[in-house]
């Protein structure tokens, strides 16, 4: 059986970007992630050990946010690495993260990017 655990629409306030504007006045950014892992058709689904625990996924992801790069992707990147050494059951995890409203060229909108890994 495959368990999809997600969290959408996550808000964060962070200084990831290229630009001086961007390190020093941040911006707004929403994050959407997907993880899907095999569990076996007898479980029951009664103790958090059982599954994986979103509370944990998202201390990963709001340290990530609070670090400063460059990239978002750099960021991404780095989600997926940290949540994928701390679980060993995992089949993919997809993230993406939108920068709103981005400094540069864009006189308005978002710009997104979207990372998978897949696990074998």
């Amino acid at each position: 059986m495959k368990l999809v655990t997600a969290l959408e629409k996550l808000e964060f306030f962070a200084f990831h970007g290229i630009y001086a504007e961007e390190k020093t006045i941040g911006g707004k950014f929403t994050l959407d992630i997907w993880i899907e892992q095999d569990v076996p058709d007898e479980i029951e689904f009664k103790k958090i050990n059982e599954v994986l625990d979103y509370e944990k996924i998202y201390a990963i992801v709001k340290n990530e946010m609070n670090q400063p790069k460059d990239l978002i992707e750099e960021v991404a990147k780095n989600i997926l690495d940290k949540i994928g050494l701390q679980n060993a059951d995992l089949v993919s995890i997809k993230i993406k993260i939108t920068k709103h409203n981005p400094a540069g060229k864009f006189e308005k909108g978002d710009a997104s990017v979207m990372l998978e890994k897949i696990f074998n």
